[in-house]
Formats: C-alpha cells, sequence, structure tokens
C-alpha cells in the first residue's frame, strides 16, 4: 500500500482619592459665602505614570529556529521547504551525527546512527517547529474527514479503485494509501496522478 503523504491602576486610584479628600478639606475650611481663591495652575497636582517595562514574552528557540506556519494546499514546492526549515535547522543541531560503516575501500558506506534515544528524543523536541497541517486535512479540523471523503469519491470517479483515506501521521495531517492490500499498481499510479487535482477540486482550487 502506498501513501500519499500565530503603575497599578488600585494605587492611581487611591492617589488620585488622597487628591480629592486633601481638596475637599481645603473647600470646607474656607469661610461661608466666600468664594474660595483660584489655584493657580502651576499649584495644580497632576498625576504621573511611569511609562511600563517591557517584557521578554518571545520564546528563544522560536527566535532561534523560526515559528511554525501552516501549511497551505496552494503553496509552491519552494513555499512548502522553506515551511519545513525551522524543523531542520533544529534536527541539524539535535541529532547525533551518523556514524558511516562499511565500503571503506570504494568510499561508499550505510549510514547508521549509534544512539537511537537520542535520535528520537531530537525528533520529539524539534516536532514542536514543524508546520501544521493544510486546514482541510488538519485531523483537529472536524472537517477534515469529510473534505477526504469527498477527495476519494473524486478518485473513484476518475478510475483509482483502491484509495483509502489513512489515520494522521505524526504531523497530524490526513493522506491517502493506494493499491489496498494487493498492492494495484494502477491504482498506485492513477491515484499519484490524479490526488492533486481531486484536491483541488474539492477544495475550489487549491492546489
Amino acid at each position: 500500500m502506498f501513501r500519499h503523504s500565530t503603575r497599578p491602576l488600585g494605587a492611581l486610584v487611591g492617589i488620585a482619592l488622597t487628591v480629592l479628600f486633601a481638596t475637599g478639606c481645603a473647600a470646607g475650611a474656607a469661610p461661608q459665602g466666600q468664594d474660595a481663591a483660584p489655584v493657580p495652575d502651576d499649584q495644580i497636582a497632576s498625576l504621573e505614570t511611569a511609562a511600563p517595562e517591557k517584557t521578554a514574552t518571545e520564546d528563544p528557540l522560536i527566535a532561534e529556529y523560526g515559528e511554525p506556519v501552516r501549511l497551505r494546499l496552494d503553496m509552491t514546492d519552494e513555499e512548502s521547504e522553506a515551511a519545513w526549515q525551522p524543523r531542520e535547522r533544529c534536527l541539524a543541531d539535535r541529532m547525533p551525527k551518523a556514524t558511516i560503516t562499511g565500503g571503506q575501500d570504494s568510499g561508499v558506506g550505510v549510514a547508521t546512527n549509534d544512539d537511537p534515544g537520542a535520535a528520537a528524543e531530537a525528533e520529539a523536541f524539534c516536532m514542536k517547529f514543524a508546520p501544521l497541517p493544510p486546514h482541510e486535512l488538519d485531523a483537529q479540523n472536524p472537517d477534515a474527514l469529510r473534505f477526504a471523503q469527498n477527495v476519494v469519491d473524486c478518485l473513484h470517479a476518475a478510475g483509482v479503485r483502491y484509495v483509502e483515506i489513512t489515520p494522521a501521521d505524526e504531523f497530524g495531517q490526513i493522506a491517502f494509501a493506494f493499491g489496498g492490500e494487493q498492492n494495484d499498481s494502477t491504482s498506485i499510479s492513477l491515484g499519484m496522478a490524479k490526488v492533486d487535482g481531486c484536491v483541488a477540486d474539492v477544495s475550489g482550487g487549491a492546489r
């Protein structure tokens, strides 16, 4: 089977009440029947508030690797590759170096990872920088299965006999599998040729 794979307010109020209270007391002390003398402008108290201090709220890891974006069905290959770069940079920094074994005479060998636990840890850590799936195929979207079924119906109409919706992958994206248990080669080749067009048709024009 082949798989297609965003100063405290209370203190100011207290100060204001204090100013009002003091003004009221001064007014009460004035002789009855006489208007209180106006206070010169340069003696009127004013409240000054300090500018709020800036706080560092940006995640330093996001600043280092870049913030993940949501993929779109109409992205170009270049845009899609750029969307995966934050995760790729993270993996390049944290993935254990592979060891080349065998083929010493020819200079060609097999790359093996001597620490699979550390590799899995790097994969899990860098997952936060992977792009989000297209909304139409995001397993978190309650309409995603309906969208996927419409794509399957389109593929059936195009002659693809064996196609099914796959469970979401590790990135949360629903995809399609072609060929069935028989690994029907016609369904695989025709499905791969038609799937993008069916996705575009169902989505209303997105590639």
